[in-house]
């Protein structure tokens, strides 16, 4: 078969052992907009008819103040196409592509330095609750102190027809899943996620700090017995269901920009570097 770019994705879309397939939705949705582009930017065209400086073309042009991730991230995808079109499809066309991207080297990404410190977590708590967004300060000093990622802590909606199995579902957001729950709390106050222990909280004074104000107690006195059994950890306080990814960015930026971080910073800057853990 004579493939062109967009038939080739749409191929992979579609095959049941293509990677795709085994991507979860919210990485498939952020896939599926760079295939989406490259089909709307290339898809006409016969592979026969790419040659691998077209490759260093399109990259070239892909290129520009502030979107090396962008231009790397597109390159990826046509480095995994061609692999796939290589071994499953057969296709000599994608044998070529894919050797000719093995020996092209390009731009990376530079890796991100920037961490936040204790002075600045402490501030964006304070601003938090001036804010009335208690659930973001508890956030923020989960994700600081036990190395959590954004995702560990807020967990992710799925459309409903996935097959997820939650007790969490948003009429309009879908099912959530794959955040902290109280359930992954033992007697101990140690948090388990996915059948690996991730840290004790009494060895995060931030995160008692925090649970004393939702315990309205002393955090030297918190025992397991009075935090809830069960239940989504961080909610968003409006709609009393887990915030949304975007939801949870907007208000944390909303935060940061009141405590005077960096506009450059992150949300995910907020895990602490193992050189900074307390003592």
């Amino acid at each position: 078969m004579r493939y062109t770019l967009k038939t080739l994705i749409d191929e992979f879309r579609a095959d049941p052992h293509s990677p795709f397939a085994t991507l979860n939705h919210a990485v498939r949705v952020r896939q599926a907009r760079l295939y989406d582009r490259l089909i709307r930017e290339r898809g006409d065209l016969l592979l026969k008819q790419i040659r691998p400086r077209d490759l260093i073309a399109w990259h070239r042009e892909w290129l520009g103040p502030g979107k090396i991730a962008i231009a790397h991230s597109l390159i990826s995808r046509l480095r995994v196409l061609f692999r796939f079109g290589d071994v499953l499809l057969e296709d000599r066309e994608c044998r070529r592509l894919a050797g000719a991207l093995s020996k092209l080297r390009f731009e990376k990404p530079i890796l991100r330095g920037q961490v936040m410190t204790d002075v600045q977590v402490i501030a964006f708590r304070e601003a938090a609750h001036r804010i009335g967004r208690e659930s973001l300060a508890l956030a923020q000093a989960l994700q600081y102190e036990l190395r959590l990622t954004q995702k560990n802590v807020i967990g992710v909606y799925t459309p409903s027809s996935e097959p997820i199995e939650t007790d969490v579902v948003h009429s309009d957001y879908g099912k959530w899943h794959d955040g902290i729950r109280w359930s992954d709390l033992d007697d101990d106050l140690n948090l388990h996620l996915a059948n690996r222990e991730r840290g004790n909280l009494r060895s995060a004074p931030m995160v008692m700090e925090e649970l004393a104000v939702y315990c309205d107690m002393e955090p030297g006195k918190i025992t397991r017995n009075d935090l809830p059994r069960t239940g989504p950890i961080i909610l968003n306080e409006i709609s009393a269901f887990p915030y949304t990814t975007s939801e949870f960015r907007r208000k944390w930026r909303i935060v940061a920009d009141f405590t005077c971080l960096p506009k450059t910073m992150m949300n995910k800057d907020s895990k602490r570097s193992s050189s900074l853990r307390l003592a």
